[in-house]
């Protein structure tokens, strides 16, 4: 039997697990770093070469709007699904993406925790195999993540790290 509830095992589909909400407030806290840098530098350029107000207001506001929905459209969007024969990812906010990693092509899981997962509760799973990186599911909770790394380390037979 498998060590991860029934509603985490599927066998097919497009369907799958999501991703724990406190991962949005991650992206979120991520997109702002990036609008205010953005926003900072279009500052800049405003005071040097002068172009019209409704220009760098425009730009501003796409800035502010992507930002504030690119995650909203990114969590929407993210599943991965431990399915008969392999790990199943789904991403995309713009684009699409469906990895699908073979069990037999495993070398190792790894469990990863940054500062601010640390402080949001979070964990990210990264899966290798001998290619290299191959998936990576960011925003699990604590307890969510191990369970996912000792199913897949094995199911795919390899030694967690």
């Amino acid at each position: 039997m498998s060590a991860l509830a029934p509603s985490e095992v599927s066998g097919a589909g497009t369907s799958g697990r999501r991703l724990d909400r406190r991962v949005l407030l991650l992206w979120w806290l991520g997109a702002a770093i990036w609008a205010v840098a953005f926003l900072a530098a279009e500052a800049v350029l405003g005071v040097v070469f002068d172009p019209p107000l409704i220009l760098l207001a425009a730009l501003g506001a796409i800035v502010v709007a992507v930002a504030a929905l690119l995650p909203f459209l990114r969590y929407r969007r993210w599943r991965y699904d431990i399915r008969q024969r392999d790990l199943s990812l789904s991403k995309g906010a713009l684009f699409y993406v469906r990895t699908l990693i073979p069990f037999d092509r495993i070398q190792f899981v790894e469990s990863r925790q940054g500062p601010l997962d640390r402080v949001l509760g979070l964990n990210q799973i990264v899966v290798y195999t001998a290619a290299g990186r191959a998936g990576h599911i960011p925003g699990l909770d604590a307890t969510q993540a191990n369970r996912l790394r000792e199913e897949l380390s094995r199911v795919a037979g390899t030694l967690s790290v």
